[in-house]
C-alpha cells in the first residue's frame, strides 16, 4: 500500500477523534506543514494554518462539535505523489453557531490535496461544500 495513504488515514483518525496531542501529529504533519482551507459557509476568507494553528482549530473544534465522522468516497494517486482524498463529512454541534443550532448534524462534502515532504504532509487543501439547511 502507499505509505502516503497510511499517513493520511491516520491523519484521518487524528482529526476525526478531535485529537490535540501535538507528538501525534508530529509523527504525520511536516514541521512546515500548510493547511489552506478555502471560502466556505463558515470561513468566508481563505484560511491558512501552520502545526500549532491546526491543532488551536481542532482545539476549537472539539468545543463545537462532537461524533465527527469522515467517510473517504474517493481517492486519486497522482504520479506526483499528490493524494487527493473526497468524501462525505458529518458532525453535530454542541453549542450554538448561528445560524447552526445545537444539536444539528452539520454536513459537508469535503475534496482535500495533500502534498508530501519528508514522508509527512507538507501543504493540505481543503475544498469543504457544505450542505445548508
Amino acid at each position: 500500500m502507499n505509505a502516503h495513504l497510511d499517513v493520511i488515514a491516520t491523519y484521518l483518525d487524528l482529526v476525526q477523534s478531535l485529537n490535540t496531542d501535538p507528538a501525534a501529529y508530529a509523527a504525520v504533519l511536516h514541521p512546515e506543514v500548510e493547511q489552506t482551507e478555502f471560502p466556505n459557509f463558515l470561513n468566508k476568507t481563505i484560511q491558512r494554518r501552520s502545526f500549532d494553528e491546526i491543532l488551536r482549530n481542532l482545539r476549537a473544534g472539539r468545543e463545537l462539535l462532537r461524533d465527527p465522522d469522515f467517510d473517504v468516497q474517493h481517492i486519486h494517486c497522482a504520479p506526483s505523489g499528490t493524494v487527493i482524498v473526497e468524501g462525505l463529512w458529518q458532525a453535530t454541534a454542541i453549542n450554538d453557531m448561528l445560524p447552526i443550532i445545537r444539536g444539528h448534524r452539520i454536513t459537508a462534502q469535503l475534496s482535500l490535496i495533500f502534498e508530501f515532504r519528508d514522508d509527512k504532509i507538507y501543504r493540505q487543501r481543503r475544498y469543504p461544500c457544505f450542505n445548508l439547511f
